[in-house]
């Protein structure tokens, strides 16, 4: 697969304001020189001109099945016209925001994606959740639960959005899955059939953070990382809590601040190392994880070959 500003992209236009995009280039503002070549601010060049997807129809993303949760095959049918018009701005607003992004610097940034109502209700819907004490310590999947916090400082809750009290959590959760679906089969070679559960992630403000790291180094079939931020009136000057981003190969970093209705998208490969820096408030963000069909299936095949040869030499042990 190209890396980020290799594709030949459309030109930039302006997303519909109502879902709160950009305009391409003025992603490059989050850009700034590696720390350790001095700091200084340094934005990348802008996505390459072309005009390969410029007039392309959003890709139909066939069935879309996954034990850990799947994509709807097609968005249903609309009985009104505001439900077309609103598909409508959500095509183009992938077309001509999140998918140039995507392909020009490897993430891309929605802001006042539900508006503040409906993210309001969202807010309160995971504060009640933290409130009910059904958090755990965030975990590696070779930490084992009780181990060191070093690494990462923060309280997790898997969720599917079906849950009682979870209906706008859900409403959300849709909006994400159309997104995606509507960019399937332009992002690259990856054919997105479904993802894993939200997990809903608070840092508690004592200066804990999460060391840099990649989500996806060994194949395990995720392919976009996708996280809401939750944060009202957050200023990382005092807050901090920034989602340093380190695109692999470039000369820059992306500093994402986790301010409230704000959507991120990013590749979850080595491609993209980051780190959440310390927080020292409340930092509320939601992250879901979506799959490559191929790669996600060739990931459970060599997990199950890897039990069936554990079983196998348990067994050749008894005897």
């Amino acid at each position: 697969m190209a890396s980020g500003g290799e594709a030949a992209m459309a030109p930039a236009q302006q997303p519909p304001a109502e879902l709160g995009g950009d305009s391409v280039e003025s992603m490059r503002k989050i850009f700034i020189r590696r720390p350790e070549d001095g700091g200084h601010e340094e934005q990348p060049e802008g996505p390459p001109r072309g005009s390969a997807g410029a007039e392309r129809r959003p890709a139909s993303s066939g069935e879309a099945r996954d034990v850990e949760g799947a994509l709807p095959s097609s968005p249903p049918p609309p009985k009104r016209a505001p439900f077309r018009e609103h598909r409508r701005d959500a095509q183009r607003l992938v077309l001509h925001y999140i998918v140039p992004c995507m392909n020009a610097y490897g993430l891309c940034i929605v802001d006042r994606f539900l508006g503040h109502r409906t993210a309001e209700k969202i807010f309160q819907e995971v504060l009640a959740l933290h409130l009910s004490d059904k958090f755990q310590d965030g975990a590696l999947a070779s930490q084992k639960p009780g181990g060191s916090k070093a690494i990462r400082g923060d309280k997790i809750l898997w969720v599917e959005g079906s849950e009682p009290g979870c209906e706008n959590i859900g409403f959300l959760l849709k909006r994400m899955d159309k997104l995606i679906m509507y960019a399937d089969g332009k992002l690259g070679h990856y054919k997105i059939r479904g993802r894993h559960k939200a997990m809903v992630a608070c840092y508690p403000g004592n200066g804990t953070g999460y060391v840099r790291h990649v989500d996806n180094p060994n194949g395990d079939g995720r392919c976009i990382t996708c996280i809401y931020y939750l944060n009202k009136n957050w200023d990382s000057k005092l807050h901090g809590g920034i989602l340093r981003i380190f695109p692999e190969g470039k000369s820059y970093v992306a500093d994402v601040e986790p301010i409230f209705d704000r959507l991120l998208f990013f590749w979850s490969d080595r491609r993209n190392p980051h780190e959440v820096q310390p927080s020292y408030a409340t930092r509320y963000a939601m992250t879901v994880w979506y799959f490559d069909a191929e790669e996600r299936a060739e990931a459970k095949k060599k997990f199950r070959n890897l039990v069936d040869a554990g079983k196998t030499e348990a067994v050749l042990n008894e005897h």
